[in-house]
């Protein structure tokens, strides 16, 4: 007979081994930078995202606001949105509503990291004397993906 039967020992030959060895490790060495990559722009994206929710609703409140005779947004921190600040009620003359309860969460968004945005409100006179207020969301984390991002929104 041209073909023998050959013997198997039901073993992996240390041939095999290095071979799938090998393939494992040019997967690994393509696949988890695609996978950092990847992990890097969804939190980018939820970032951006957060910003825009935040800038959203303090704009909502401000149009509420204006609604009952008292256009203003949320008084702008000393520098990050932290928590004592988001606990704070934003006119305790008129009622005890905090920057937190403008969010169905009921906390203001934080960034991937976990740690606060900067929020500043200004007020800007046009030359014909028209006055826009702005909105501005930072992100000053220098560990997040999206560092330096802001977003603006003019009243």
């Amino acid at each position: 007979m041209l073909f023998k039967k050959i013997k198997s020992n039901s073993g992996v030959t240390m041939v095999e081994l290095v071979i799938v060895l090998a393939i494992m490790g040019i997967l690994a060495v393509t696949v988890i930078p695609m996978y950092s990559q990847m992990q890097a722009k969804s939190q980018f994206t939820r970032n951006k995202t957060n910003m825009e929710i935040i800038s959203d609703a303090f704009l909502n409140h401000f149009y509420y606001t204006y609604s009952m005779g008292t256009p203003a947004v949320p008084t702008p921190p000393d520098s990050l949105m932290t928590d004592a600040w988001c606990n704070t009620p934003m006119d305790s003359s008129a009622n005890y509503k905090t920057p937190n309860d403008l969010f169905g969460t009921g906390e203001v968004p934080k960034n991937s990291n976990n740690n606060p945005f900067v929020y500043r409100s200004w007020i800007e006179t046009e030359s014909d004397g028209r006055q826009n207020r702005i909105i501005m969301i930072k992100d000053t984390d220098p560990d997040s993906p999206s560092f330096g991002e802001e977003e603006t929104v003019i009243i």
